[in-house]
């Protein structure tokens, strides 16, 4: 299991000092220049703070040793969708080719790679992809001279152009969509690799970071991304689990962590995204959820498997309290002012941290604060990324594509 080290002391496995906060920064890149939907209640909000039914499952009482196996129907899935990864990586291998400028760290993501629930097979949907480099504004440079029809009108004003729309506004990515290469219509972003590290570290924004708590698929390594991916995944566990009971399944474990880049987004109030997409997501991929988060839930000292599909958090203050202290200040800072605003005294200063995380995670609504603090994050770059897409898209592609959104919102209300 991944273990990272602050001060030489292990950040899992251990109880921390009261006010050992986790203070996480981009690591240095050598040569580079000098990442629950607001319709859709977490489960937590579901139900109350109470142990769920154990009815064919272990009890309560009985912890699982690791993490269960897969069973057989979910093994066979998971190699199904194993073999399918690797046709659409053998696919996006060539594509990527097309690219002359040099890519530090690419993945895809969405629909396009992973199949979701309530979809039909009609029309094959866009594949996202993300590249990551080291220097933006060369990048741009050299990719307008080979690829000039992939950008709108942005193109003509030149790189710097380019990189100063990427950079200062939104989430600090900017997307060519509707692409075609080779047969295969892609909308591919570009973000310069500090950012993405700094988003799967810090939560600046959730923007990349909260699209990968989800699967994704790798198409060119990193080993940066290795480590900060890792880090990323365990803050979404961390999150969730304020957002949970004691005793919970795994599904809605999933549901919650896919869920977190989803609120505050503005596109699920007015119809821009499916309201129905998370559950989409988990249940169509949970054999990829429970592969991916697998060694992080069992690296987790406070949480553990009491059934084949049940899982157990420690739920006493001092536990919940070192959890959040080891979540990323921007999440921290945000929970603090949410506590506040409902009326909690939370003194300020660092040296205050113990004291505050202790009285925040015994407080009822701990999940709604969570929720509200994740949101806080959200929604600023979701809106104005949105609104640079007119810039980076042109208004045809950028109409065409919110045509596309809203018809899957359209889609999912008719069948309910």
């Amino acid at each position: 299991m991944l273990l990272l080290r602050k001060g030489g002391r292990k950040l899992e496995g251990e109880s921390p000092a009261p006010n050992d906060r986790q203070t996480v920064r981009p690591p240095v890149i050598s040569g580079a220049a000098q990442p629950v939907s607001s319709g859709t209640k977490a489960p937590s909000q579901m139900q109350s703070n109470t142990a769920v039914p154990l009815s064919g499952q272990a009890s309560a009482s009985t912890t699982v040793s690791g993490v269960p196996k897969l069973t057989d129907l979910e093994e066979a899935k998971l190699e199904q969708m194993r073999a399918a990864q690797w046709e659409t990586k053998d696919v996006l291998s060539g594509v990527m080719k097309r690219f002359g400028a040099p890519i530090r760290y690419a993945f895809a993501y969405g629909s396009g790679v992973y199949k979701q629930a309530g979809y039909g097979g009609a029309s094959k949907p866009m594949i996202d992809v993300i590249f990551a480099v080291s220097h933006p504004d060369h990048w741009h440079a050299l990719n307008i001279s080979q690829n000039r029809s992939h950008y709108s009108f942005m193109g003509t004003l030149g790189s710097n152009a380019v990189t100063f729309v990427q950079e200062k506004l939104g989430a600090g990515v900017y997307y060519n969509p509707f692409v075609e290469i080779d047969g295969v219509m892609i909308k591919y972003g570009v973000v310069s690799i500090d950012t993405l590290s700094s988003d799967l570290l810090n939560w600046d924004t959730l923007y990349l970071a909260g699209r990968m708590h989800k699967p994704t698929l790798t198409l060119r390594r990193d080993p940066l991304m290795r480590i900060t991916k890792q880090v990323n995944l365990t803050h979404a566990v961390r999150a969730a689990l304020l957002m949970l009971p004691k005793n919970f399944t795994s599904e809605e474990l999933f549901q919650t962590i896919a869920s977190l880049s989803f609120s505050g987004d503005f596109r699920m109030k007015i119809g821009g995204e499916n309201p129905q997409k998370v559950q989409n997501i988990v249940e169509a991929q949970m054999p990829l959820f429970k592969s991916r988060y697998g060694s992080i839930i069992e690296g987790l000292s406070n949480l553990e498997y009491i059934g084949q599909d049940l899982l157990q958090q420690d739920m006493s203050p001092t536990a919940r309290a070192a959890m959040v202290r080891k979540m990323p200040n921007n999440f921290y800072d945000g929970l603090v002012k949410q506590g506040r605003k409902s009326g909690i005294r939370l003194p300020p200063g660092l040296g205050a941290e113990a004291v505050n995380t202790e009285r925040l995670v015994t407080v009822d609504n701990i999940s709604g604060l969570a929720t509200k603090a994740i949101e806080t994050i959200v929604a600023r770059p979701a809106l104005t990324q949105s609104i640079k897409g007119i810039l980076s898209s042109g208004l045809t592609k950028s109409f065409a594509y919110m045509y596309s959104k809203n018809s899957k919102y359209r889609s999912a209300n008719e069948q309910k």
